[in-house]
């Protein structure tokens, strides 16, 4: 095992928060970025004025509801707000922070995914029971959710090499798998605790090299990974207050090396596990300063594997750095 399993704890080397605690003999494998948004605020701007960069400032941070979905693109963060049915940007390089405005009136905006190879960012709404996608414009170019289609749409993630969009319908307990196009290819799943069955799930990640598909199977209190053929590979954790269990599994991300980072909500912390399913370290506790969290949510990992960690009664986002 690379991290040392010592959980919550950090030590700052002048400003900087590694994970675990550099000592003799081990090397800490996390890194605590910062967190945002910060002071500076935008309002009403569209995806396309994102990219030419307008700005109009505002300057009251209260407003934020409470979020739930994280998704990065290049210098650019989206995040959802259940609370007040927004979706976020911010703009990493210029600290600005963004409503986005979008052609389409959210009731619950949850999940969110990015296609680089179509360019288009996608959003599920759980009340509305739709998933929508919008291009470089702001315009709607993906839309799913015929009636009946969906109980509860959740985690959304996307496979750009099979261009696929993978959706979590929580309350049908399966994931529900379409091409970019929008046809429906097929679901795997149903309601069960034997593996390859879900009790509410979530959240989902698919990992860039491979395809596998990570599936937060929240009331089982477990992980479950699937090949890009939908077939059963591993289960991880179960019910239990010690390092490799859950108690309410939300968000999840994989790195380059195949390290699966999952949030739990009700530890107040995400886990690190091996693509074997080892647990490896826990990063945070309940609290408000850096690498604590109260009701972390959505999870995120990028290409240059940073990670992004929803703080959800926090109303931030915190962000962590996998050195390899």
């Amino acid at each position: 095992m690379f991290f040392l399993l010592i959980g919550g704890l950090y030590q700052g080397i002048g400003k900087e928060l590694l994970f675990p605690p550099p000592e003799p003999g081990v090397t800490p494998k996390i890194k605590f970025l910062g967190q945002v948004p910060p002071t500076d605020y935008e309002k009403n701007v569209g995806f396309f004025d994102i990219i030419f960069g307008r700005e109009s400032e505002f300057s009251d941070p209260n407003f934020i509801g409470k979020l739930y979905g994280v998704v990065s693109v290049g210098n650019y963060l989206f995040f959802t707000d259940t609370a007040n049915g927004y979706i976020y940007s911010y703009n990493m390089k210029t600290n600005y922070f963004r409503i986005l405005d979008l052609p389409i009136k959210f009731e619950l905006p949850m999940g969110l995914a990015y296609s680089h190879k179509k360019k288009i960012l996608f959003v599920s709404d759980a009340r509305l029971k739709k998933v929508f996608g919008f291009n470089g414009k702001g315009k709607l170019v993906f839309a799913i959710g015929k009636k009946d289609e969906f109980k509860k749409p959740v985690g959304i993630a996307v496979d750009d090499n099979l261009e696929r969009v993978y959706v979590v319908d929580t309350f049908d307990h399966r994931v529900k798998v379409y091409d970019f196009e929008g046809n429906f290819i097929r679901g795997f799943g149903q309601r069960g605790d034997k593996p390859g069955e879900f009790n509410y799930p979530t959240n989902i990640a698919v990992d860039r090299k491979d395809g596998k598909i990570y599936v937060s199977d929240t009331q089982l209190f477990r992980v479950q990974v699937f090949d890009k053929d939908f077939e059963h590979i591993i289960t991880i954790g179960g019910n239990g207050n010690i390092p490799g269990r859950f108690s309410r599994p939300k968000g999840i991300g994989v790195d380059s090396d195949g390290n699966i980072y999952v949030v739990d909500a009700a530890f107040n912390n995400f886990q690190i596990f091996s693509p074997e399913g080892e647990v490896l370290y826990y990063v945070g506790q309940a609290g408000t300063g850096p690498a604590e969290f109260l009701l972390p949510a959505g999870l995120y990992v990028d290409e240059k594997d940073r990670i992004f960690v929803v703080d959800s009664l926090n109303k931030r986002i915190q962000i962590f750095q996998y050195l390899k």
